[in-house]
């Protein structure tokens, strides 16, 4: 009689690390001066520099969705 063959159990999940939400602004160049927020219910990403008051906003994709 032989042995059952046991079945390999999947590798763990690996946690991808959270992103980054502070910058230094590359228009008045002050260190950690850019909050960049996503509102994942309107799909909308924005970067605010606190300093200067420039901003950017644009359409959240798929890949921003895998890192929350």
């Amino acid at each position: 009689m032989g042995k059952r063959k046991s079945r390999a159990k999947p590798p763990p999940k690996k946690r991808m690390d959270k992103l980054d939400t502070v910058f230094s602004c590359p228009f008045c160049n002050h260190g950690t001066s850019v909050e960049c927020r996503i509102d994942m219910k309107n799909l909308i990403g924005e970067a605010i520099c606190g300093i200067c008051q420039e901003s950017f906003s644009t359409t959240v994709t798929g890949i921003l969705l895998y890192f929350e």
